[in-house]
């Protein structure tokens, strides 16, 4: 038996990662820290939406190790983990738009 190109596990993680970001509103707010980094309230602003909302999201694209969130102060920000994710959705929009 042949020995799988990626493990199972590979295989998952990576399927959960793009699930979030398959979401519209997720994959809107990639696209927005792909400019740089964004605190939370002008990304509320940007993507016209509750600050709750917006948590919610956010916090699933840093569970799957997306994007990265720090504080200063009272402040939050947030920044894309590793720009390559970009690359990967201008090839997607590339190839499938």
């Amino acid at each position: 038996m042949q020995k799988p190109i990626i493990s199972e596990r590979k295989i998952e993680h990576l399927s959960e990662v793009i699930k979030a970001m398959s979401h519209p509103l997720r994959y809107k707010i990639i696209c927005l820290l792909g400019r740089g980094e964004m605190s939370m309230q002008n990304l509320v602003k940007a993507i016209n939406t509750s600050h709750s909302n917006a948590s919610q999201h956010l916090a699933l694209l840093q569970d799957s190790g997306l994007v990265l969130m720090r504080r200063v102060a009272s402040r939050v920000y947030f920044r894309i983990r590793d720009q390559r994710t970009l690359s990967l959705l201008a090839m997607s929009h590339h190839v499938l738009a």
